[in-house]
């Protein structure tokens, strides 16, 4: 690590930047695919790409505002955060000129394009946090490389594991970025640094003070008889002027600022507030820049700081001080017990305690305290408890990530393979997580905010997930399902806290926090540090929701495993539009949109759409015609001109629509080939190759947004290029293409949706066994949408039923 130098550790901040960036652009907008391999009819490009170190490339299709961007890609993720190299290349389409373009360059483009999709883009105000983040990175990691800190041991204590999120939300675009805080502020409060400060003490009229503690006494009592002693004479003198007065501890940063606010300062004239400065205990931020820590006190402080932290200021609002409250009280009756103890998997770190200031009938927001009780303190400071985004950070300079360290050494210990510990510690985690939190929902109407960000988990001896740490009073809610359960348990909760959740807004939101934040978080973490396949780890992930189909009532299991889309939290778009995510007048304070349901690739048919061969797959001889007919997968570097001479042909033009240079088709091909949504195969009538058809998969293919897809829809297109109608076949042919598409068991229908104008096609797919279900309006037809069941098929073709079984 000590042989970096400032202008290696630049550029590598840099990108991790531009990683993050490109991967929200990814999640967030949908004009980029997948392209494969080396053009031959797009000189231009082909020729950088040869330069790159993959065959596989991000193309961000930017023909809207005259380029088109290519991302050499390291690894792709089926959890949806992908690896890249660099330099990130830009073709300008008029002129084929071809360039690098880095980070600022692609927030440019990026917030160009946007402006005809969102608006209130601004750039401006994007760019300056972008540039804080790569700068404020950079600051962290000479502070690693300097002090030679480690942040991937085996076991860590529960604040060195919090201090060790360096490289900060691996799905937002500025992931550092902490607009507020000057260099000094920076080294001084935050974890990265492991910043240590006093605490900065107000005495202030008890009347302008709201205070509670389920636990009992008010914390600023004890806090005024631990800080008395330590006062200098001048303020031990104000306090005996004013002995009804409390104390009321503040971040010194956010201390600071409430100095300079009006209200503040006519508290002051009036002698209803008084500052008294820096004492006591040093206090070291966790993983959250704003909660305090300290080893030897019960209470971790969680303040209010007006410096824009990725997209919001980091402000308590009143509401959600009410929400540790009623929880923690609620954890005390019978139904928290009785939660306690039939999910014991589950900790919760509550906020009991709260303080908060009110001036002139108003809530003063920067004075607002969440008291969180400390479970690592004393002796508990060492335990193994790790934050979540912590361990699933990517490995830092070269050096291997904590959860690689982990694996790998467990592997070692027990004497197995890395990928067998990999399965085995995820399904562990699975084990403490997913039934448990389903449970709790359903049976209690408590949903948390389970976040890579809120989540803790605490490792056993070997190494395997033990325990979950649930903290954060902002993300407690309940269900409206079992309001009157959790009334009758603690009557009038909820009525300050505003915490109770409609059943219909439930699915989308739980999904984001608990699925794609945490568990894909933990899948994608395992898959780029190459400890076991995403593929096996995103079906036990559909195994454990499906298995509580049947005991789940709010439609969430249903809405996991099902649904094509999922609602998404957007973060460069509420970037770009410089959206506070903490503005309470806000009812909206963050952009959501859909993004593919990873969980349905349990469904995935690689032979259809992502074969591996291009040899024949399955042939077919009808005794009646005296035909064999074949079927195997395109294969580029030998197909391409046939099938570029084939949609040129008249009667293909009208309905494919494919007609036009071979660059273009290129383009096409190299982009689709890699894809999920179909594939391409070449059909064979005594060995001349003659029809074309396209399996497809509709969770990724544009159809599927067009009627309720199931993950185990599929559908095909097909094309005849011979027009002598007695070398045709087209009847024999499609049979084939859906012989080979029903022999497959993870196929559960065949989805066709031919133009309402293609009537040899509608004739032809009748006698297949397909029924028509209705009309659906697509941007480029208007098509009958039909569907072709097994049994439909195999009714209509008897003969098929005995072909494909004797496969």
């Amino acid at each position: 690590m000590n042989t970096l130098n400032s202008t290696n550790i630049q550029e590598y901040a840099e990108k991790v930047n531009f990683t993050a960036l490109i991967n929200c652009y990814m999640k967030e907008f949908t004009n980029w695919s997948r392209y494969l391999g080396i053009p031959k009819y797009d000189i231009a490009i082909a020729k950088n790409l040869r330069k790159t170190t993959t065959n596989l490339h991000i193309r961000i299709d930017f023909s809207s505002i005259g380029c088109d961007v290519y991302i050499p890609v390291n690894y792709f993720s089926e959890s949806g955060r992908h690896l890249f190299d660099f330099p990130v290349l830009r073709r300008i389409l008029e002129t084929d000129e071809v360039s690098e373009v880095d980070i600022y360059g692609f927030m440019a483009l990026t917030a160009e394009y946007a402006k005809s999709i969102y608006e209130g883009i601004d750039a401006s105000t994007v760019m300056k946090r972008l540039n804080n983040s790569i700068e404020n990175l950079s600051t962290y990691l000479n502070h690693l490389v300097e002090n030679n800190k480690s942040v991937n041991d085996l076991e860590m204590s529960f604040i060195e594991a919090e201090q060790s999120l360096v490289l900060g939300h691996i799905l937002h675009p500025v992931p550092k970025s902490k607009q507020g805080f000057n260099q000094q502020d920076l080294i001084t409060y935050s974890p990265e640094t492991s910043g240590q400060f006093q605490l900065f003490y107000f005495l202030i009229n008890p009347e302008n003070i709201i205070e509670k503690n389920a636990d009992g006494e008010a914390v600023s009592k004890k806090l005024g008889e631990k800080i008395f002693p330590l006062l200098d004479a001048e303020h031990k003198k104000l306090w005996d002027e004013f002995p009804d007065y409390q104390i009321v501890p503040m971040h010194p940063w956010e201390a600071e600022y409430l100095l300079t606010q009006e209200d503040v300062q006519m508290m002051q004239e009036q002698g209803i507030l008084f500052a008294l400065g820096h004492y006591g205990e040093y206090f070291t931020p966790t993983s959250s820049v704003r909660t305090v820590y300290n080893e030897e006190n019960k209470w971790m402080f969680k303040f209010s700081l007006h410096v824009k932290i990725t997209n919001s200021e980091r402000i308590n609002l009143y509401p959600e001080l009410h929400r540790g409250h009623d929880i923690s009280q609620l954890l005390k009756t019978d139904w928290g017990k009785n939660l306690q103890k039939d999910y014991p998997e589950i900790d919760f770190m509550v906020d009991p305690a709260f303080i908060a200031v009110k001036f002139n009938d108003k809530i003063i927001n920067g004075f607002n305290i969440s008291i969180r009780r400390n479970p690592f303190y004393g002796e508990n400071k060492n335990k193994n408890v790790t934050l979540l985004a912590a361990l699933c950070q990517d490995g830092i300079l070269g050096q291997p990530s904590r959860l690689q360290n982990i694996i790998a050494n467990t592997a070692r210990n027990l004497d197995l393979s890395v990928e067998q510990v990999a399965l085995d510690w995820f399904k562990q985690y699975l084990h403490i997580c997913v039934r448990p939190i389903v449970g709790i929902l359903n049976k209690y109407g408590l949903a948390c905010e389970f976040h890579q960000q809120n989540v803790m988990v605490e490792l056993d001896k070997k190494g395997f997930p033990a325990k979950i740490y649930f903290r954060d009073n902002q993300g407690f809610f309940f269900r409206e399902g079992r309001k009157e359960l959790v009334s009758n348990a603690l009557p009038g909760i909820a009525d300050e806290s505003q915490s109770i959740i409609d059943e219909e807004s439930l699915a989308p939101k739980y999904t984001y926090y608990l699925v794609t934040n945490n568990i894909l978080g933990v899948v994608n973490a395992l898959g780029c540090n190459q400890l076991a396949d995403e593929r096996k780890l995103i079906n036990l992930v559909y195994k454990a929701f499906k298995e509580l189909e049947n005991e789940d009532e709010t439609g969430l299991v249903n809405y996991i495993t099902n649904k094509r889309n999922w609602y998404t939290k957007g973060n460069l778009i509420t970037s770009l539009q410089n959206i506070n995510e903490a503005d309470e007048n806000l009812e909206y304070p963050a952009v959501f949109l859909d993004t593919p349901n990873p969980l349905n690739k349990y469904f995935f048919s690689n032979k259809l759409i992502k074969p591996e061969t291009k040899e024949v797959v399955y042939s077919r001889y009808f005794e009646e015609e005296n035909v064999n007919i074949s079927i195997r997968p395109f294969d580029i570097e030998n197909d391409f001109e046939m099938i570029h001479e084939w949609f040129n042909m008249e009667h293909a033009k009208p309905f494919w629509k494919m007609d036009g240079p071979k660059r273009d088709l290129e383009l096409w091909f190299r982009t689709i080939l890699p894809s999920d949504e179909q594939h391409s195969f070449i059909g064979y009538v005594n060995d001349i190759p003659q029809f074309s058809f396209e399996p497809y998969w509709p969770m990724r293919d544009i159809v599927g947004a067009y009627y309720d897809a199931l993950p185990t829809d599929y559908g095909t297109h097909f094309f005849v290029a011979e027009t002598q109608k007695d070398k045709k076949f087209s009847f024999q042919s499609f049979q084939v293409a859906l012989d080979y598409i029903f022999m497959l068991p993870e196929v559960g229908k065949c989805i066709g949706e031919a133009s309402v104008d293609a009537v040899p096609t509608d004739r032809i797919i009748t006698k297949l066994g397909y029924t028509r279900e209705g009309v659906i309006e697509m941007p480029h037809k208007t098509a009958y949408l039909t569907f072709c069941t097994r049994e439909g098929y195999w009714g209509k073709c008897p003969e098929s039923r005995m072909e494909t079984k004797s496969i």
